[in-house]
């Protein structure tokens, strides 16, 4: 079963939202979102196991196997949660529903999460600026995400939400190449 990235998003946001729902029920939401987002961590950098997850080949109750497997010493809800997923044939989408479980913790801790990519590392002084500048904006506690990449070439994209703010030179240079390129009438 193929799907496209919105596709993916939006079964990832039914999952997670349903989940969530339950774990809060159960007072277990800090549990859940945590011992998943341990799970897609191991998905996400293990290229073997992300593979397998994927494989058609490989039965749902298979993936539900291993997955159990790797978060034995989890919670009952985290494990039934990883099953429910994994024989639903979703196995694939752990790390986006993980993602969006910690969203949605984050904020029902009144709490925003910011990702600020940079061509190079902050320095402290001006993630304290950024940290202090973004709070004000938003009246709720960030929480910085600082991801260095180097394609950036300078300046900052800062992701709130779903406001992004591109202010590099990376993307400076794609509108100006854009803009150049567009047909005229």
């Amino acid at each position: 079963m193929s799907t496209n990235r919105t596709d993916a998003i939006q079964i990832s946001r039914r999952y997670a939202t349903a989940l969530f729902a339950l774990a809060t029920d159960a007072k277990k939401e800090q549990a859940l979102v945590g011992e998943l987002g341990v799970l897609a961590k191991a998905i996400t950098e293990n290229a073997e196991l992300k593979q397998a997850l994927k494989n058609p080949i490989v039965t749902h109750d298979q993936k539900a196997n291993v997955l159990k497997a790797l978060m034995a010493k989890a919670d009952k809800l985290s494990l039934q949660a990883v099953d429910t997923i994994a024989k639903g044939g979703r196995a694939s989408l752990i790390p986006e529903i993980a993602a969006q479980l910690h969203a949605m913790l984050t904020e029902q801790q009144g709490e925003l999460e910011a990702t600020v990519t940079s061509a190079r590392t902050l320095p402290a002084a001006t993630q304290k600026q950024l940290l202090q500048s973004l709070t004000k904006a938003t009246g709720k506690k960030v929480q910085l995400t600082l991801v260095e990449n180097p394609d950036v070439l300078g300046g900052l994209l800062v992701e709130l939400g779903s406001l992004r703010l591109d202010a590099t030179l990376a993307g400076a240079l794609s509108t100006m190449r854009e803009q150049l390129l567009a047909p005229t009438h």
